[in-house]
């Protein structure tokens, strides 16, 4: 009975490495197939803004060496979505979905320009709300047009601390974008063309304030500036209030220069 145990056990031995050493072959082939190996036009995703370039799945893939890598790659999945994040204009991925052998499904978040970073002797450079660098041909090659429709951010002496995709690295920078994706919503009403950060002294420490200025050179004094601050909406609020009384801010008498709003 031993034997014929120890028979039953070999076969199976046997018949389970030979579907192994099988599956192996048959993968082995699967992988160098044209229709499993990824290429841009098998990817999809969520429909980009017109800044973005129409080619930029090919530039993912290409910048990242995945171009061409199998389908039934196990690690396909990590290295899409680290391919896709570190793209510029990328600010985050969601979802990676692969379909077999068709290609991959990738929900992605794009950065959106907030503002324009006037440089001395650089020109003017794009970040996105947050004061990531955003990649400069941009105003050149895609949108060199529109470069009016953007606030600019004046009085920066420091330059990016890195490439596209990284963070200025200055606060002011990153405060005044801020502020103007906050005032994203009224600034054609304001006619705002610039933002101009500055830190301040204080007898509890150091602080950054903002003043804004309008196409006609009138200033509203905002000062400081966080994020989900209530008083963001009450400052706004106040600009819509001098806007309809005056029809525009160019209008407010210049008794009431600058407009003061650091104390709403």
């Amino acid at each position: 009975m031993f034997r014929t145990f120890s028979g039953i056990f070999l076969i199976g031995v046997l018949t389970a490495g030979t579907l192994a050493l099988g599956w192996y072959c048959v993968q082995s082939r699967i992988h160098t197939k044209p229709e499993y190996r990824l290429t841009a036009a098998k990817i999809s995703v969520n429909p980009p803004p017109v800044w973005v370039p129409k080619d930029f799945i090919e530039t993912v893939l290409q910048r990242s060496n995945i171009s061409g890598v199998s389908l039934l790659d196990d690690s396909l999945t990590r290295k899409l979505a680290e391919a896709f994040a570190a793209y510029p204009w990328v600010e985050s991925v969601g979802q990676v979905v692969l379909r077999y052998p068709s290609g991959a499904d990738v929900r992605l978040v794009y950065r959106e320009p907030a503002a324009l970073v006037e440089v001395p002797k650089q020109g003017k450079i794009p970040v996105d709300r947050y004061g990531i660098l955003l990649p400069e041909e941009y105003l050149r090659e895609v949108a060199p047009e529109i470069q009016a429709d953007y606030t600019v951010i004046q009085g920066i002496q420091s330059m990016p601390l890195g490439s596209a995709g990284t963070p200025w690295g200055d606060p002011l920078v990153q405060t005044a974008a801020q502020l103007a994706a906050e005032l994203k919503d009224i600034a054609d009403e304001m006619k705002l063309t610039a933002i101009l950060p500055a830190t301040e002294t204080t007898p509890s420490g150091v602080r950054i304030v903002c003043r804004l200025k309008t196409a006609a050179g009138k200033e509203l004094q905002w000062g400081t500036f966080t994020p989900n601050d209530p008083r963001n909406g009450t400052k706004k609020q106040r600009v819509r209030d001098l806007i309809k009384q005056y029809r525009t801010l160019d209008n407010v008498p210049d008794s009431f220069q600058p407009v003061d709003l650091s104390r709403e």
